[in-house]
């Protein structure tokens, strides 16, 4: 791959179907927004009974089915609430479940909050694991120093690597053990992308990657992926092309 946006074509190839099975008009109206795209339809079902809270079901474009997922975990992704990754396991939502469910599926139009819930699933995934790299994308230094506390927290108390990449001149020092690449002046994308990688600490199980370019103030597009073979093809790129991982 040659840029960041290279790695959305592979994703935008495969064509998958969501089945919306539910009443809820405004439901159904947030999930066409969020996940109409040219390789990603969105169609509404009635619900199976009137007092059902709804469903979604995912499929290929072969219509082999992937997965199923009630509206209400859809909806931690569409109004989330926001947890450090050492407490996600203590919540009532399981992030998880909805980030396996949405794998590899295009977004066109998700805030910074919901992306934000993504990327703290993955950040929940690298604590577990206690080792490995942990590379992520904040696009300007001020949205690193929001986060700051929680990445110095990862390598004070685990064996993870975090490398953060900014679209400026970086004079904030080495934020207590965090490698601070600044990628001002390369292309533009750093100030265009949001990422947040790791590479598994050795397994592939746990490899997991979101990344989303900002098309119009606060609005991404993007997708995320525990594909080992497509996160280490991020990695790299970014480790060729700004060092650092």
């Amino acid at each position: 791959m040659d840029s960041l946006r290279d790695a959305f074509e592979a994703v935008e190839s495969r064509q998958k179907t969501l089945e919306v099975y539910a009443d809820d008009e405004e439901a159904l109206a947030e999930l066409e927004r969020q996940f109409s795209t040219r390789n990603v339809r969105v169609i509404g079902r009635p619900a199976p009974s009137s007092d059902d809270p709804g469903f979604v079901v995912v499929r290929a474009a072969d219509g082999e089915f992937l997965g199923a997922l009630s509206v209400e975990h859809l909806e931690a992704i569409v109004s989330p609430e926001i947890h450090p990754p050492w407490v996600i396991a203590e919540t009532d939502v399981d992030h998880a479940a909805v980030f396996d469910f949405l794998d590899n599926t295009v977004f066109t139009s998700y805030d910074r909050r919901q992306l934000l819930v993504v990327a703290r699933e993955i950040e929940e995934r690298a604590w577990r694991a206690g080792s490995g790299a942990l590379l992520v994308g904040f696009q300007t230094a001020t949205a690193f120093r929001a986060q700051e506390p929680v990445y110095e927290r990862f390598v004070r108390e685990t064996d993870v690597t975090v490398t953060v990449f900014v679209d400026a001149e970086w004079s904030g020092g080495s934020a207590d053990g965090v490698h601070v690449i600044s990628a001002h002046g390369v292309d533009g994308e750093i100030g265009r992308f949001w990422f947040v990688l790791f590479d598994g600490g050795g397994r592939d199980l746990d490899t997991c990657g979101l990344l989303a370019e900002e098309r119009e103030p606060d609005r991404y597009y993007g997708f995320w992926t525990d594909d080992p073979d497509r996160v280490d093809e991020v990695i790299a790129y970014l480790e060729t092309t700004y060092g650092g991982g």
